[in-house]
Protein backbone atom coordinates (compact mmCIF):
# COMPACT_ATOMS: atom_id res chain seq x y z
CA UNK A 1 0.00 0.00 0.00
CA UNK A 2 1.49 3.23 -1.11
CA UNK A 3 1.03 5.96 1.20
CA UNK A 4 -0.09 9.33 0.26
CA UNK A 5 2.59 12.66 -1.05
CA UNK A 6 2.66 14.79 2.03
CA UNK A 7 2.16 18.58 0.38
CA UNK A 8 3.98 21.11 3.32
CA UNK A 9 2.32 24.47 2.59
CA UNK A 10 4.41 27.24 3.97
CA UNK A 11 2.28 30.03 5.86
CA UNK A 12 3.31 33.77 6.68
CA UNK A 13 3.00 34.12 10.39
CA UNK A 14 1.58 37.59 11.58
CA UNK A 15 4.94 39.11 12.59
CA UNK A 16 6.37 38.33 9.15
CA UNK A 17 3.46 40.34 7.80
CA UNK A 18 4.11 43.32 10.31
CA UNK A 19 7.52 43.44 9.09
CA UNK A 20 6.81 43.67 5.25
CA UNK A 21 3.99 46.37 5.99
CA UNK A 22 6.53 48.09 7.45
CA UNK A 23 9.41 48.25 5.18
CA UNK A 24 6.85 49.14 2.26
CA UNK A 25 5.32 52.12 4.85
CA UNK A 26 9.26 53.09 5.42
CA UNK A 27 10.13 52.69 1.51
CA UNK A 28 6.75 55.11 0.72
CA UNK A 29 7.95 57.65 3.23
CA UNK A 30 11.08 57.62 1.93
CA UNK A 31 9.98 58.41 -1.48
CA UNK A 32 7.68 60.76 0.08
CA UNK A 33 10.55 62.49 1.55
CA UNK A 34 12.72 62.56 -1.26
CA UNK A 35 9.61 63.83 -3.42
CA UNK A 36 9.36 66.75 -1.20
CA UNK A 37 12.35 67.63 -1.15
CA UNK A 38 12.61 67.87 -4.48
CA UNK A 39 9.62 69.97 -4.51
CA UNK A 40 10.44 72.07 -2.42
CA UNK A 41 14.01 72.98 -3.94
CA UNK A 42 11.83 73.50 -7.18
CA UNK A 43 9.66 75.92 -5.91
CA UNK A 44 12.53 77.93 -3.75
CA UNK A 45 14.27 77.99 -7.17
CA UNK A 46 11.01 79.04 -8.52
CA UNK A 47 10.20 81.77 -5.95
CA UNK A 48 14.19 83.07 -6.99
CA UNK A 49 13.54 82.97 -10.47
CA UNK A 50 9.80 85.35 -9.64
CA UNK A 51 11.37 87.45 -6.64
CA UNK A 52 14.53 88.35 -9.51
CA UNK A 53 11.67 89.54 -11.70
CA UNK A 54 9.60 91.16 -9.94
CA UNK A 55 13.01 93.27 -9.03
CA UNK A 56 13.69 93.51 -12.55
CA UNK A 57 10.57 94.84 -13.30
CA UNK A 58 10.09 97.14 -11.14
CA UNK A 59 13.16 98.13 -11.37
CA UNK A 60 12.39 98.98 -15.39
CA UNK A 61 9.32 100.75 -13.86
CA UNK A 62 11.58 102.95 -11.82
CA UNK A 63 13.99 103.94 -14.14
CA UNK A 64 10.88 104.10 -16.67
CA UNK A 65 9.18 106.86 -13.78
CA UNK A 66 12.27 108.42 -13.36
CA UNK A 67 12.60 109.25 -17.53
CA UNK A 68 8.97 110.23 -17.26
CA UNK A 69 9.59 112.61 -14.41
CA UNK A 70 12.71 113.69 -15.77
CA UNK A 71 11.14 114.27 -19.73
CA UNK A 72 8.12 115.93 -17.79
CA UNK A 73 10.47 118.11 -15.87
CA UNK A 74 11.92 119.02 -18.87
CA UNK A 75 9.20 119.84 -20.66
CA UNK A 76 7.72 122.06 -17.90
CA UNK A 77 11.38 123.92 -17.93
CA UNK A 78 11.32 124.53 -21.75
CA UNK A 79 7.71 125.89 -21.07
CA UNK A 80 8.48 128.19 -18.29
CA UNK A 81 12.00 129.29 -20.24
CA UNK A 82 9.52 130.03 -23.20
CA UNK A 83 7.39 132.17 -21.44
CA UNK A 84 9.78 133.61 -19.49
CA UNK A 85 11.27 134.46 -22.86
CA UNK A 86 7.98 135.99 -24.21
CA UNK A 87 7.62 137.92 -20.66
CA UNK A 88 10.44 138.99 -19.74
CA UNK A 89 9.96 142.49 -21.86
CA UNK A 90 6.94 142.66 -20.56
CA UNK A 91 7.42 141.98 -16.57
CA UNK A 92 10.92 144.45 -16.76
CA UNK A 93 8.11 147.07 -18.46
CA UNK A 94 5.33 145.99 -15.98
CA UNK A 95 8.52 146.57 -12.74
CA UNK A 96 9.98 149.85 -14.04
CA UNK A 97 6.21 151.07 -14.50
CA UNK A 98 5.23 149.63 -10.64
CA UNK A 99 8.39 151.66 -9.55
CA UNK A 100 7.84 154.63 -10.88
CA UNK A 101 4.38 154.44 -9.45
CA UNK A 102 5.14 153.93 -6.23
CA UNK A 103 8.40 156.29 -6.15
CA UNK A 104 5.88 158.96 -7.65
CA UNK A 105 3.59 158.00 -4.41
CA UNK A 106 6.66 158.29 -2.16
CA UNK A 107 7.25 161.80 -3.44
CA UNK A 108 3.69 162.92 -3.20
CA UNK A 109 3.68 161.81 0.80
CA UNK A 110 6.78 162.99 1.59
CA UNK A 111 5.34 166.08 -0.11
CA UNK A 112 2.48 166.08 2.80
CA UNK A 113 4.16 165.16 5.91
CA UNK A 114 7.86 166.48 5.03
CA UNK A 115 8.01 169.16 3.00
CA UNK A 116 10.59 171.40 2.16
CA UNK A 117 11.25 174.96 4.40
CA UNK A 118 9.97 176.69 1.75
CA UNK A 119 6.90 174.83 0.81
CA UNK A 120 4.14 175.02 3.32
CA UNK A 121 0.13 175.50 3.02
CA UNK A 122 -1.98 174.94 0.23
CA UNK A 123 -0.29 173.26 -2.78
CA UNK A 124 -1.08 172.33 -6.00
CA UNK A 125 0.89 168.62 -6.31
CA UNK A 126 0.40 166.64 -9.19
CA UNK A 127 -1.43 166.52 -12.62
CA UNK A 128 -2.27 163.43 -14.65
CA UNK A 129 -4.23 162.87 -17.76
CA UNK A 130 -5.39 159.64 -19.71
CA UNK A 131 -6.58 158.86 -23.05
CA UNK A 132 -8.65 155.72 -23.14
CA UNK A 133 -9.63 156.92 -26.73
CA UNK A 134 -9.40 159.28 -29.26
CA UNK A 135 -10.39 162.57 -28.50
CA UNK A 136 -11.51 161.48 -24.93
CA UNK A 137 -8.52 162.78 -22.19
CA UNK A 138 -9.37 161.22 -18.45
CA UNK A 139 -7.64 163.98 -15.90
CA UNK A 140 -6.81 164.12 -12.59
CA UNK A 141 -5.62 167.05 -10.29
CA UNK A 142 -4.32 166.46 -6.60
CA UNK A 143 -3.93 169.04 -4.57
CA UNK A 144 -1.78 169.01 -0.47
CA UNK A 145 -1.56 171.02 2.62
CA UNK A 146 2.11 170.56 3.51
CA UNK A 147 3.58 170.55 6.73
CA UNK A 148 1.00 171.51 9.51
CA UNK A 149 -2.72 170.01 8.75
CA UNK A 150 -4.18 171.57 12.08
CA UNK A 151 -7.62 172.57 10.06
CA UNK A 152 -9.01 172.15 7.13
CA UNK A 153 -8.48 173.87 4.20
CA UNK A 154 -11.39 174.44 1.09
CA UNK A 155 -12.18 177.02 -1.57
CA UNK A 156 -12.46 176.49 -5.35
CA UNK A 157 -10.28 175.08 -8.23
CA UNK A 158 -10.30 176.32 -12.00
CA UNK A 159 -8.68 174.05 -14.58
CA UNK A 160 -8.22 175.31 -18.08
CA UNK A 161 -6.38 173.63 -21.02
CA UNK A 162 -4.24 175.94 -23.34
CA UNK A 163 -4.30 174.24 -26.67
CA UNK A 164 -3.95 175.38 -30.43
CA UNK A 165 -6.85 175.35 -32.70
CA UNK A 166 -6.75 176.34 -36.43
CA UNK A 167 -3.32 178.07 -36.15
CA UNK A 168 -4.60 180.15 -32.55
CA UNK A 169 -3.54 179.37 -29.02
CA UNK A 170 -7.01 178.87 -27.54
CA UNK A 171 -8.29 178.07 -23.72
CA UNK A 172 -10.72 175.49 -22.92
CA UNK A 173 -12.40 175.14 -19.78
CA UNK A 174 -11.70 171.74 -18.04
CA UNK A 175 -15.01 171.89 -16.02
CA UNK A 176 -17.60 172.58 -19.26
CA UNK A 177 -18.24 169.19 -19.56
CA UNK A 178 -19.29 169.07 -16.07
CA UNK A 179 -20.81 172.16 -16.15
CA UNK A 180 -19.32 173.67 -13.74
CA UNK A 181 -17.13 177.43 -13.54
CA UNK A 182 -15.17 175.60 -11.19
CA UNK A 183 -14.98 172.31 -8.55
CA UNK A 184 -15.08 172.45 -4.54
CA UNK A 185 -12.54 171.08 -2.47
CA UNK A 186 -12.22 171.11 1.39
CA UNK A 187 -9.30 168.47 3.10
CA UNK A 188 -6.61 168.61 5.71
CA UNK A 189 -4.13 166.04 4.14
CA UNK A 190 -4.80 165.67 0.17
CA UNK A 191 -8.35 166.23 -2.45
CA UNK A 192 -7.74 164.60 -5.70
CA UNK A 193 -10.43 166.16 -8.24
CA UNK A 194 -10.94 164.36 -12.16
CA UNK A 195 -12.93 165.02 -14.84
CA UNK A 196 -13.14 163.99 -18.23
CA UNK A 197 -12.81 166.18 -21.74
CA UNK A 198 -13.48 165.36 -25.63
CA UNK A 199 -10.97 167.76 -27.87
CA UNK A 200 -11.58 167.87 -31.60
CA UNK A 201 -9.61 166.23 -33.99
CA UNK A 202 -7.70 169.80 -34.80
CA UNK A 203 -7.06 171.05 -31.44
CA UNK A 204 -3.52 170.18 -29.68
CA UNK A 205 -3.10 170.23 -26.26
CA UNK A 206 -0.06 172.64 -25.09
CA UNK A 207 0.05 173.11 -21.56
CA UNK A 208 -2.78 172.99 -18.15
CA UNK A 209 -3.53 175.88 -16.32
CA UNK A 210 -4.47 175.74 -12.43
CA UNK A 211 -5.65 178.16 -10.03
CA UNK A 212 -6.76 177.47 -6.50
CA UNK A 213 -8.36 179.43 -4.65
CA UNK A 214 -8.94 179.47 -0.81
CA UNK A 215 -12.68 180.45 0.98
CA UNK A 216 -11.04 182.52 3.31
CA UNK A 217 -10.77 186.16 2.28
CA UNK A 218 -6.97 187.14 2.45
CA UNK A 219 -5.57 183.89 1.88
CA UNK A 220 -3.24 184.21 -1.51
CA UNK A 221 -4.60 181.77 -4.25
CA UNK A 222 -2.18 179.30 -5.85
CA UNK A 223 -1.57 179.26 -9.43
CA UNK A 224 0.30 176.02 -11.18
CA UNK A 225 0.99 174.87 -15.05
CA UNK A 226 2.05 171.90 -16.29
CA UNK A 227 3.02 171.47 -19.62
CA UNK A 228 0.62 168.49 -21.34
CA UNK A 229 3.23 166.48 -22.44
CA UNK A 230 2.62 162.39 -21.71
CA UNK A 231 6.08 160.25 -20.56
CA UNK A 232 7.01 157.04 -22.01
CA UNK A 233 3.88 155.46 -19.69
CA UNK A 234 1.88 157.53 -21.43
CA UNK A 235 0.54 159.52 -18.11
CA UNK A 236 1.42 162.78 -17.85
CA UNK A 237 2.83 163.72 -13.91
CA UNK A 238 5.15 166.61 -14.62
CA UNK A 239 5.64 167.55 -10.77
Amino acid sequence: MVSPDLIVIKRWSLQQFAWLGLAALLALLIMLAIGYRWGIKDGISLFDENQKLTGNVEQLNTQLGDSNRQLLIQKQISKVDQAANFHAGNSMDEQLHQIRSLERELKFFRSIMAPEESVKGLQISRFNWQQPEQGVFNWQLSLIQAGSQGRAVSGVVKVHLIAMSGGKETRISLTDEQQKSSFSYRFKYFQHISGTITLADDVTPIRVNIVAKPAINGQQSVEKQFPWQPDEEKIANVE
